[in-house]
């Protein structure tokens, strides 16, 4: 009989030490290391990217680089901004529904308060459709670093990464195997090593390639 695999929690660290930089997110990587000295009257960074992509983890980078004395807090499209300080907004979509005045307001408060605004998205909040045309200008002018698509390096790394983090090993053979047959992209990595990670203790076999190729197999 196969065993049921459980999806228990495991703790993922979220450091400097523990971003993987390549060269599809170098760049968001050095705007963060750049505060406080961004651009601009009003210190906000657009880091856009696909989900996966690690914008999360560097919003955990910045809170580090700002301190745990300031007040640091993650927002959402239906939230007020509470008094200026710090904040990230996570996970914008264009489609959210924004008290764009509310929002707007919260820009000139940064301003005259040196506080910072670190804004997540799929898309560039300079390309959405906001109604309110100061706030569309803000929007415009706001400082954006971009996340790439990784590459064969970064995903070899996040695969293994992955694992390590399990405490599960993973020969560079497997490694590669999968890096040369799953999709480019960061949510693949997370889909394959967690379907590879269950089929394993499904059937209390070690990671291998031809676990991995009987996975790949059943895969839709």
């Amino acid at each position: 009989m196969k065993q049921l695999p459980l999806e228990l929690p495991f703790r993922q660290v979220a450091g400097r030490a523990d971003f993987i930089v390549s060269d599809c997110n170098a760049l968001a990587v050095a705007s963060i290391d750049q505060w406080p000295d961004w651009r601009g009257s009003c210190r906000v960074l657009n880091l856009v990217g696909p989900s996966g992509a690690g914008k999360s983890h560097l919003a955990a980078i910045w809170q580090s680089l700002i301190g745990d004395s300031h007040h640091f807090v993650r927002l959402e499209a239906e939230q007020m901004p509470p008094d200026p300080a710090f904040y990230v907004y996570d996970n914008i979509d264009a489609d959210d529904n924004w008290n764009e005045e509310a929002l707007f307001h919260f820009f000139n408060r940064c301003v005259a308060d040196q506080g910072g605004l670190l804004l997540l998205s799929q898309t560039p909040v300079g390309q959405m459709n906001w109604q309110l045309p100061d706030l569309r200008s803000r929007m415009r002018a706001v400082n954006m670093a971009r996340i790439d698509l990784p590459d064969d390096d970064l995903l070899y790394a996040l695969l293994d990464k992955f694992f390590a983090d399990r405490q599960m090993l993973a020969s560079p053979s497997l490694l590669a195997y999968l890096v040369g047959r799953m999709e480019r992209s960061f949510s693949a990595v997370q889909n394959i090593a967690s379907a590879l990670d269950r089929r394993s203790m499904a059937e209390r076999k070690p990671l291998s390639v031809s676990l991995a190729r009987a996975m790949f197999d059943e895969l839709p």
